[in-house]
């Protein structure tokens, strides 16, 4: 909840501080917009050198990683259920680190950023619940390697990349209501066709007749 939370009460700062402080920004959310940004900007910028680029993205980056390590610690299977309820293949690749042990465990937070289809918070819990050590853990995760392919993106793309951020910052108001938009709506769907659905349940419900008098069911009286 506190990551979600988060990541809503970040989205503003996206169209915001892009153009303006992108390493801010990067050290705030960690994410990929933010980095590419970065990465842009210290193609143009003889101040701004790479190396900084790449750190500034890991406070972000791995901001929750440790919580959702430690929730694999705290709850063992039952926190890699619950994050890996929607997705069967993770979870049954989850199950097999948890009986292999932290090695490959290990394995899997190393390569969490590039294995698609396989949510990073999942593969840490089960980090925590296969046992690896929280110094392990963090020397494992690719958050490192992750912000080094997107800070050299980024510098790859130069001005192309500092002027789509210039673009990003201008309509940044619009940028802001298109992003919520796509994050809060999807949820607020779901929520409230779940409550319809449980109302329905409850319409539908039988009335059972017990053949008994008001009286009856109230019971005798002291």
């Amino acid at each position: 909840m506190l990551s979600l939370g988060y990541g809503f009460a970040a989205i503003p700062l996206t169209p915001e501080l892009i153009a303006s402080h992108p390493v801010l920004l990067e050290m705030l959310t960690g994410s990929t917009a933010s980095v590419v940004a970065a990465g842009a900007f210290s193609d143009i910028d003889s101040k701004l050198q790479l190396g900084v680029v790449i750190a500034a993205a890991l406070p972000g980056l791995m901001m929750f990683d440790p919580l959702y390590w430690w929730a694999g610690r705290r709850w063992g299977h039952r926190a890699v259920e619950w994050l890996g309820h929607r997705n069967g293949r993770a979870a049954a690749l989850v199950r097999r680190a948890g009986q292999r042990g932290s090695r490959f465990a290990g394995s899997l937070v190393l390569l969490s950023a590039f294995l698609p289809g396989m949510p990073a918070p999942l593969l840490y819990a089960a980090a925590g619940w296969a046992g690896l050590g929280l110094v392990p853990f963090l020397v494992c995760d690719a958050s490192l390697a992750w912000a080094a392919l997107l800070a050299v993106l980024g510098q790859q793309l130069g001005p192309s990349g500092v002027a789509a951020a210039n673009l990003a910052s201008r309509y940044a108001l619009l940028a802001t209501i298109a992003l919520l938009a796509v994050a809060v709506v999807p949820h607020a769907w779901h929520v409230r066709r779940s409550w319809r659905d449980r109302r329905r349940g409850l319409a539908a419900a039988p009335v059972i007749d017990t053949g008994l008098t008001a009286s009856e069911l109230a019971g005798p009286e002291l």
